[in-house]
């Protein structure tokens, strides 16, 4: 019996190893890309080039950093942080309250509108261009940091909404129906009640929201077209003269991915518990 048991607890030890070998190889298959590329943006213009190529720089420098200082990054840079950042709080507000309006709030033709929510999910971008195009010339918010937040927010909303409704769904009826009868109104019960409750949903909202923003290329292309106004995501494409830089490129390119690693550092542990929390309920 003892032996048994033994036999089993070898082989459970040895699949568990074997899945994280595995894991482990998928991580830096994935990983090994990105790493080559943040090296690269340590290596001088000639060394980029070298036949063998090398992995490690044989020469550390901050030239390729330099000269993105020194071009026109920082004002790509802050475009994609105000407009992420004003088309995420945006997303996080609207998908707070109609979450909770779609979810709490009975209406007549509710079904009706949540309908048309999801199947705006099925339209692909390319058919919106040209009428936000058009919209945006009329109204004067082409080349704008505003003309990007809102379609953005346009994009990333009916989604978010899904996530905020299916958060607001898990919460019993009656915590609110409490703070009711204690004489909350309803304004209080959604902010002070309810919204705490969503945290990890609103964490994945954040989270998913800005990556969305944050990576956006048609858009930006079709609504910003001077140079001032380009997000980082179009900024890039500028980079490239008679020649690719590509010492200069990889610094652009280490500096862009920055701010998503940072996010979902942050918020790792918040999108895991937010995950386990919904394969429990399911």
């Amino acid at each position: 019996m003892r032996s048994a048991t033994k036999d089993r607890s070898v082989h459970s030890v040895g699949r568990s190893s074997l899945v994280n070998v595995a894991l482990v190889a998928i991580s830096v298959l994935f990983l090994a890309p990105l790493i080559y590329i943040v090296l690269n943006s340590f290596k001088p213009a000639a060394e980029v080039f070298v036949t063998p190529p090398t992995i490690l720089p044989q020469q550390w420098t901050l030239e390729n950093y330099q000269e993105v200082a020194e071009g026109h990054f920082g004002a790509y840079f802050t475009n994609s942080v105000v407009i992420t950042l004003g088309g995420v709080a945006l997303v996080i507000l609207l998908s707070m309250l109609a979450g909770y309006g779609f979810s709490k709030v009975k209406f007549r033709g509710s079904g009706l509108l949540l309908a048309a929510i999801i199947a705006t999910l099925t339209v692909p971008l390319a058919i919106l261009l040209v009428p936000m195009f058009l919209m945006e010339n009329a109204a004067g918010l082409l080349n704008t940091n505003l003309g990007l937040i809102l379609p953005n927010v346009a994009v990333c909303l009916p989604f978010a909404i899904l996530i905020m409704k299916a958060n607001f769904d898990d919460i019993p009826d009656e915590i609110e129906e409490s703070a009711q009868i204690d004489g909350a109104s309803r304004l209080r019960r959604w902010w002070s009640i309810m919204v705490p409750l969503t945290k990890n949903g609103l964490i994945l909202v954040t989270v998913i929201t800005t990556y969305n923003i944050w990576g956006e290329y048609t858009l930006a292309k079709t609504l910003a077209i001077d140079p001032p106004a380009m997000p980082l995501t179009v900024g890039l494409t500028l980079l490239k003269g008679e020649v690719w830089e590509y010492g200069v490129l990889a610094a652009v390119i280490t500096l862009a991915v920055l701010p998503p690693i940072i996010i979902f550092a942050i918020f790792q542990r918040h999108i895991v518990q937010g995950v386990a929390q919904g394969a429990v309920k399911g």
